[in-house]
């Protein structure tokens, strides 16, 4: 029997009580191609098309292009998705209607150029165009800074500045905290409805990058009192679809008495995540980890912590000096405890 089977053995043992072994299963690599096409062209421009198209097992979150243009040829007018400038570098991304993609699904955009110059160094949620393997994007964006809020007439808007990401913020979503989920989501830096009825409430509004990360909330209490009870822990902590290196942690959401602004992740008692949303990737190796969550809320204050203990063996070696291969499958001990 090999140590690490005689570890993961000891641990059953000592941890009889509310212990669940469970096998987990690679999961497949989200993998999603841009590709483009001249659909008509001229001595001075030309119109281009680009489709969109998630070939991996996975929603897509939302999508996000990137690309250069040479110097003489400018994208003067597009449709179906929001575009950004920067010099001779442009930012690409889903419109509401066509931001998230189901497994198989394509969308298309389209722009008139003036120049004859196409796309150059394209780019797609951070890998290459023409797809294959890309790195996963396991951070969040920055929490959005100075909230606020201001009324003119009969109408109310939220504003905040714009949060930061390795890869690019693709839109916000606000929310009341009520558990209904996001009333709504933008890719501007603000959002005006009517001016909400004389009670005391709580908008939220959080980062999304193109990978799907949720950055925590920013907060902003209307009538609110001063928020001096931390939220309830998290319940049902996980962990589930092993790939590249990740590990997915899902959790079901507390309750608190205003706001959760978002979660605190931690391996081995040091925090390794904030997140805004139920789930974090957490990157583990073989051997025995205890993973934690926390919830927060606008204050800052923290629930008790819900832990998870993980425990991936890879397996017997063929031979003494052989080095250890982990199983397609590796089986996991797992044990839960709130405190």
């Amino acid at each position: 029997m090999s140590r690490s089977v005689s570890r993961v053995s000891a641990i059953l043992t000592a941890l009889v009580a509310g212990l669940a072994t469970i096998m987990l299963t690679p999961g497949p690599a989200q993998a999603a191609t841009a590709a483009f096409l001249t659909e008509s062209a001229w001595a001075t421009g030309y119109v281009g098309r680009m489709t969109v198209t998630n070939d991996g097992a996975d929603r897509m979150a939302a999508w996000r292009v990137e690309f250069d243009l040479p110097d003489g040829t400018t994208l003067d007018h597009s449709w179906n998705a929001v575009v950004t400038r920067i010099g001779t570098h442009y930012v690409i991304t889903g419109a509401s209607w066509n931001a998230s993609l189901d497994p198989g699904g394509s969308t298309s955009f389209g722009w008139i150029a003036s120049g004859t110059g196409v796309p150059q160094s394209c780019l797609l949620n951070g890998g290459s165009c023409a797809g294959g393997p890309t790195v996963r994007d396991a951070r969040p964006p920055s929490t959005p800074a100075n909230f606020r809020s201001e009324t003119q007439g009969s109408t109310f808007t939220l504003r905040w500045d714009a949060s930061t990401d390795d890869t690019g913020v693709v839109g916000y979503e606000i929310s009341t905290g009520t558990g209904s989920g996001p009333i709504a989501t933008v890719t501007t830096t603000s959002h005006s409805m009517s001016i909400p009825p004389p009670m005391a409430m709580t908008f939220g509004v959080r980062a999304i990058d193109a990978a799907g990360n949720r950055s925590p909330f920013a907060t902003l209490g209307l009538g609110t009192p001063p928020d001096v009870t931390p939220p309830g822990p998290a319940t049902n902590l996980r962990l589930v679809s092993p790939s590249g290196g990740y590990f997915t942690a899902q959790w079901d959401a507390p309750r608190d008495d205003q706001f959760v602004a978002g979660y605190e992740i931690a391996v081995d008692g040091a925090v390794v995540s904030r997140v805004g949303g139920t789930t974090a990737p957490v990157r583990l190796g073989f051997g025995t980890y205890f993973v934690s969550v926390r919830a927060f809320d606008g204050a800052g204050n923290l629930s008790p912590s819900t832990q998870i203990m993980i425990s991936i063996d890879p397996g017997p070696s063929s031979s003494a000096s052989s080095k250890a291969a982990p199983h397609a499958g590796p089986t996991s001990s797992v044990n839960t405890a709130s405190r």
